[in-house]
């Protein structure tokens, strides 16, 4: 009889003795080929995905690519691959708290009443949102409006006022290079006339 069990990241990990993390990781990259119920936090996974988390992990080890890896998998466990979803009987699966099975509530059930449950937070959220903007987004009040737009104007003109600043001390950085080139030229030339004259004194 087929083992229709359905096991959570974390009750993998506990069987399998890899951190919930690698196995989170292993889920991303190779979700396609894992027989997996549900989706987000309530995806569980079939038995058969033990086996095919330590095949992953295996390959991982012996240094193949996650392409060479989803590769092997693909001829390993043909049927898996292409879905999301569980392969196998259509059987109704119950779930208990733990994520065992048992006397809990049906799977299908579970999932329509947490899609129940997004409907009406996604509808309460609309409602107080539409609520809340009447309409239109939410504008200023004209008061500040006008302070705004008044610091905006100022802080404008100041900027206009430091560019004017900044290019004046840029031309008297150039003047004061061009000064200290000929003070410089001078001052050789001084230094030179000196030298020559206690060569001829």
């Amino acid at each position: 009889m087929a083992d229709n069990r359905l096991y959570s990241i974390a009750a993998l990990a506990k069987i399998l003795d890899v951190p919930e993390s690698t196995l989170h990781y292993w889920k991303n990259r190779f979700d396609d080929v894992l027989p997996s119920f549900g989706t987000g936090r309530g995806k569980r996974y079939r038995a058969e995905a033990v086996a095919i988390f330590r095949d992953i992990g295996a390959m991982l080890a012996q240094g193949l690519s996650a392409g060479d890896v989803r590769s092997e998998l693909a001829r390993r466990y043909p049927v898996n691959v292409g879905s999301g979803e569980a392969k196998g009987p259509a059987a109704p699966q119950t779930m208990t708290a733990g994520g065992g099975t048992g006397g809990g509530v049906d799977a299908q059930t579970m999932l329509a009443m947490a899609s129940a449950i997004g409907a009406e937070i996604a509808r309460t959220l609309a409602e107080q949102l539409g609520r809340g903007q009447s309409g239109g987004p939410a504008a200023l009040p004209e008061a500040t409006m006008t302070a705004f737009t008044s610091e905006l104007a100022q802080a404008r003109a100041e900027n206009a006022v430091l560019g004017d600043k900044v290019r004046v001390l840029e031309a008297e950085l150039v003047r004061l290079r061009k000064d200290r080139r000929e003070l410089e030229s001078f001052l050789l030339g001084k230094i030179k006339g000196l030298g020559e004259g206690r060569d001829n004194g």
